[in-house]
Order: structure tokens, then sequence, then C-alpha cells
């Protein structure tokens, strides 16, 4: 697409945007591209280990916390409290996050139980307080879905990102199969969050999803000087698919270069 022949989509994008409740990303001068998603939908982002997903999950988040949402992010991969740690030298505003903080039940995977007891109430914690008492939940696919459904009746968040779906396939016992799950658990998250939901993972194919039930689905890839956004699927009109960002303590932002090339372009 000319950078010409952008200008009749972006003032659409800026119709779209008000009559359209969307939520930014949060990464600088992205929304000249990107508008952002649906605030009550269902979002991807993959790519491979190391890439930046959950730096531009947590952008996505942090947006959020400072326009004064209530934003979740649920920890299934990594500790909260290594990703806490990940994020001390960046400038993010990951502070008044919400965590939810689980790992994989190690205990009675040998079998499958029929029936299981409601899961008690879990206390969230906000992401400052990581580290200060002990956070993680352990959990098996079932309980992880009761839990998060008593959480999700007591606060309504307006963001919520689960880091990473990948991993869901730990939380199911010997006996079931992990990926058959993956579809459940997304229509329960649809189901009872109400929310901008964004979910990480390595690789879209592993998931065994049909696009069709995601929104917006984002690729991250990495060439010789930067890490390109991929829009694979929107349910908001972009002016591009392909935009170069650059990665510095403030998380990621449209490469400069790219960005004022594509504004001198625009005015003329």
């Amino acid at each position: 697409m000319s950078w010409h022949g952008t200008e009749k989509l972006l003032n659409k994008n800026s119709y779209l945007s008000s009559v359209m409740n969307v939520a930014s990303l949060g990464v600088k001068n992205l929304d000249e591209f990107v508008p952002g998603v649906g605030a009550t939908s269902l979002n991807l982002v993959y790519g491979p280990p190391g890439i930046g997903k959950t730096i531009l999950a947590m952008q996505f988040l942090a947006h959020g916390a400072r326009r004064g949402e209530n934003v979740l992010y649920i920890s299934l991969d990594e500790s909260a409290e290594d990703v806490r740690s990940d994020f001390d030298s960046m400038d993010i505003f990951i502070d008044e996050l919400y965590v939810f903080d689980a790992v994989p039940l190690t205990a009675g995977k040998a079998e499958v139980k029929p029936v299981r007891e409601v899961t008690p109430i879990t206390k969230l914690s906000r992401m400052k307080d990581i580290g200060k008492k002990k956070t993680l939940f352990e959990a098996d696919i079932l309980s992880l879905k009761s839990t998060l459904k008593n959480v999700f009746d007591r606060i309504k968040f307006d963001r919520i990102v689960v880091d990473s779906i990948t991993a869901l396939r730990y939380f199911y016992m010997r006996g079931i199969i992990p990926d058959s799950g993956v579809h459940a658990f997304i229509r329960f998250l649809l189901t009872n969050s109400n929310a901008a939901v964004m979910i990480t993972a390595l690789d879209f194919d592993d998931l065994l999803l049909e696009k069709s039930i995601v929104d917006t689905v984002f690729r991250l890839e990495r060439d010789r000087n930067n890490i390109n956004l991929i829009v694979e699927k929107s349910m908001v009109n972009c002016a591009l698919d392909f935009i170069p960002l650059s990665l510095t303590k403030s998380g990621f932002s449209v490469d400069e270069k790219f960005y004022f090339k594509y504004v001198k372009g625009r005015s003329k």
C-alpha cells in the first residue's frame, strides 16, 4: 500500500474509533497504523521465544492501567515474580496490574476425577506487591477456570492478558488431550470476562485454533534491524499490516525512520 493511499484508511480508522470502543495497544505511534483492538474481543500475539510478546502484552495492560482501567495479567508460564524482575530495568507502568499467578497441579495427575470440588477464592495481588507474599496458585484446568470465574464475578476487568496460552497444556491431567481444551478455555474467557483479552503463544498452528474465533491476530518476527509487527487479521481496519518496531527501555515503539517517512508521505 502506498503512503498516499493510506489517508482514506486513516480517516476511516478515526471514524471507527469514534463509533467503536477500541482499546489502544499502548505502543508509541502505533495508533497511526493499528487503532487497537475491540473493547470486548479475543486477540492473539504469537512469535518465537524472546521476541517480545510479553513486553507488547504488558504495554497493552499498562496503557489501560494509566487510564484507570482494571487490568489483569494471568501468568501460566513464567512466575509473576520472575516477570516482574524482567521488567525492573524497563520503564513500563506495571505496578497496578492485578496478577493471577498459576502453576500446574502436580498431585493427582495419574487419574482423572469426574467431579472436583469448587476451588476456594484466591485473592489477587498487584504487581507491585509480588514477592512480598506467596501468590502462586496450584491448579489443573478445571480449578483454574472455576477460580477465574470467581475472580471475574468479583472484579470487572477491562483488559486481560493470558501469558502464555501455549503453557495451558501443562494444566491438564493425564488422560485428557490438552489441545482439545484450548477452545473450551478461550470460550470460557469470552463468556465470563467481557474484556479485551490478549493471549500470547509461541505458534498459532500449535494451538489447533480456527482463526474465525479470534478477532485479531498479530505476529512478531525479527529481521536484521527490527522486530516487525505483522497484522494477520484485525476487526478494525488498519492502515498497514506490516509495521517495523524499535525496542527501548520504554518498550516497543514504531521505528522512527519508518514513522517519519510515513507522516511525510501522508502530508503530500
